[in-house]
């Protein structure tokens, strides 16, 4: 079988489980491909704007907020597919390459599946299963709603029930596991111990603060921790932005005893997870869920328009707290360092979480799914 895998280069969080899903299926010995839809229809400069619009709002989250749900509507998705009408070149483009790759599905890890890339799809009379992926675990997107969709997965119960919410029906939904990355669901995990020695850390309460792809982040935390009295060690990972280095830089002369370590860009995040207590950062889909995988608890520092209904899931699960302020931030730090009983209380909720976990689990998830639309197909349903 043969999959194309769709996403929209926006950050991480949709290229990410979309090569995952790539890899999955590959190692299962199929065929697949991951791809930016707009390299598709060779479309260079809209790819860019959205990439630059995205690296805006992350730097300006409450701004992000306010600009993405005033146009997450049905509207906006309404004039995206009257939009590309007026671009025929990139339909012909989109066509030639779904022709010439030959698919038995598609699957897209961005809404724009639903407004974009479906119209086409029916446009073309092209017979395959257009598949819809909802990255934010917990939201999929008006704008995204369609029920032309032959499938939309979501990895979560609060994901799903909010879909219904949107007018996907029973048979379009579906409930799958979480896609991890090949790094993390082929990885066996180590102890806390084990992994801080591995890492060359000291053997004590780690907190480890991710900055994500843009590696944009502050020294606040970090001033009001050096302020608490309690055994711990802080960990900044990703690349530091110029702003972010110089930042840090400035801290560390300022506060030379700080148990601060920096490692900078990893490539063995699965490591460093299990090194850490508990994670800290911005409320990217991908870090949060690797994190859960591994019953790491999450605190959410700013949250993003898609990522509003993670509350409603730590209102059910208490296994992450989403706090802007940084006193409180280090407060749920200290609490989590000292108080046992919240900790033993933690561990339990992440052992019974009704979550899923693994790309080669979901990868057969959609073959099955597409094995059934052809038989139904054959079968003149």
């Amino acid at each position: 079988m043969r999959g194309l895998f769709l996403y929209v280069t926006a950050g991480k969080g949709h290229q990410t489980p979309s090569d995952a899903l790539r890899d999955a299926m590959i190692d299962l010995g199929q065929e697949a491909v991951s791809v930016d839809m707009f390299d598709v229809m060779q479309a260079p400069m809209i790819k860019k704007q959205i990439e630059r619009s995205w690296r805006t709002m992350l730097r300006h989250p409450n701004q992000e907020r306010i600009g993405d749900s005033m146009i997450d509507t049905r509207f906006s998705a309404m004039l995206i597919t009257k939009g590309v009408n007026l671009l025929p070149k990139m339909k012909e483009r989109f066509i030639a390459y779904v022709k010439q790759y030959n698919p038995d599905f598609i699957l897209g890890t961005h809404f724009l599946i639903s407004p974009l890339i479906l119209p086409i799809i029916k446009e073309c009379h092209l017979d395959l299963p257009v598949y819809g992926y909802a990255p934010d675990i917990f939201y999929y997107p008006i704008a995204g709603s369609s029920k032309e969709l032959d499938r939309i997965y979501v990895t979560s119960t609060v994901g799903r029930d909010w879909c219904y919410h949107l007018g996907f029906t029973g048979e379009q939904v579906s409930l799958c596991p979480f896609p991890l990355k090949k790094s993390i669901e082929d990885y066996k995990p180590l102890g806390a111990k084990e992994a801080r020695e591995k890492l060359g850390l000291k053997n004590c309460f780690t907190i480890m603060m991710n900055l994500g792809g843009e590696g944009i982040g502050n020294t606040r935390l970090a001033r009001a921790l050096a302020k608490r009295h309690f055994a711990f060690q802080f960990v900044v990972v990703g690349k530091m932005s110029e702003d972010t280095l110089k930042r840090y830089e400035k801290f560390r002369l300022q506060y030379p005893s700080f148990p601060l370590v920096t490692p900078g860009f990893v490539t063995n995040m699965e490591e460093w997870l299990s090194a850490c207590d508990i994670q800290i950062g911005k409320a990217g889909a991908n870090a949060q869920m690797e994190a859960l995988y591994l019953h790491k608890p999450f605190i959410i520092t700013e949250m993003l328009y898609p990522a509003e209904k993670t509350k409603d899931f730590f209102a059910l699960h208490e296994v992450g707290w989403i706090e802007n302020s940084v006193h409180k931030q280090a407060d749920i730090l200290q609490a989590y360092a000292t108080n046992r009983e919240l900790r033993h209380h933690v561990e339990s909720e992440m052992r019974n979480l009704p979550l899923a976990f693994g790309s080669k689990q979901f990868v057969r998830q959609i073959i099955g799914d597409t094995i059934r639309y052809a038989n139904g197909r054959h079968n003149g349903n």
